[in-house]
């Protein structure tokens, strides 16, 4: 699999940021580091403990790695071409030095119940349809499960502003399309993004609870953690949220 739009952009922040005096910025992230992590949560139940040790052994790479906690670890992409998942369709993103702006390429097509699904939520979401052409999208399909995890992701840079727009959705074989994360349409510095955006990394059961549960990386400026959403009744619930690192 290719590297995720967030990555990229998040690349470009870091190196900005090191190239204009990365030590304020620095400053300000220990500052709200002294106060609770609202992306690590304290994991003190077997329950948690349980998924915890799950997703370090399949999407945990070097350890310890960035700056704190202790357990802090380098997200890595488990290929889930290979992991009983089929990949209908994805895309990448790339910042391009002489066009100054994020460069996504599709690979594949959802399809069109899935893509209509995706851009009536995004609509939603505030993207105008005059940014569909820059539209872009995930969908994974479980060969044992029949359950979906679908993506839609706008980016636009326009000078030192990145426009964002994200929704990922899961889709039950016999069930209605469930919104697990979305970024409503923002704009925001393409250099230190205040926003933040979600890419796939797996669709798999990670407590044996015999459902398959999404499995995310979050991305926000200089900090990098995995979720895990679970559809329970109908409804999303985030079951857990930790790990990864900060800078």
């Amino acid at each position: 699999m290719t590297r995720c739009p967030a990555i990229a952009l998040l690349a470009v922040a870091g190196l900005a940021a090191a190239q204009s005096g990365a030590q304020t910025a620095i400053g300000v992230q220990n500052v709200g580091r002294a106060e609770a992590d609202p992306h690590r949560p304290s994991c003190n139940s077997a329950s948690c403990r349980k998924i915890r040790s799950f997703l370090k052994a399949h999407y945990c790479g070097e350890s310890p790695f960035g700056n704190g906690p202790e357990d802090s670890c380098d997200v890595k992409d488990p290929k889930p071409d290979k992991t009983g998942i089929d990949v209908i369709a994805h895309f990448d993103c790339q910042w391009s030095e002489t066009k100054r702006e994020i460069v996504c390429q599709q690979h594949g097509q959802p399809p069109s119940e899935v893509r209509g699904t995706l851009i009536r939520e995004l609509r939603r979401l505030g993207l105008p349809a005059a940014d569909d052409r820059r539209t872009y999208f995930t969908v994974w399909k479980s060969r044992s499960s029949g359950w979906s995890l679908a993506e839609g992701y706008s980016a636009h840079t326009v000078g030192s502003n990145v426009t964002l727009c994200q929704v990922i959705v899961m889709i039950g074989p016999n069930s209605p399309v469930v919104v697990v994360r979305e970024l409503p349409l923002r704009k925001t510095d393409a250099d230190v993004p205040m926003a933040t955006t979600w890419s796939l990394l797996d669709l798999a059961d990670v407590d044996g609870g015999g459902r398959p549960d999404a499995i995310l990386r979050g991305d926000a400026y200089e900090d990098h953690w995995i979720e895990v959403h679970s559809v329970q009744n109908g409804l999303p619930r985030m079951i857990f949220s930790g790990l990864g690192y900060f800078l």
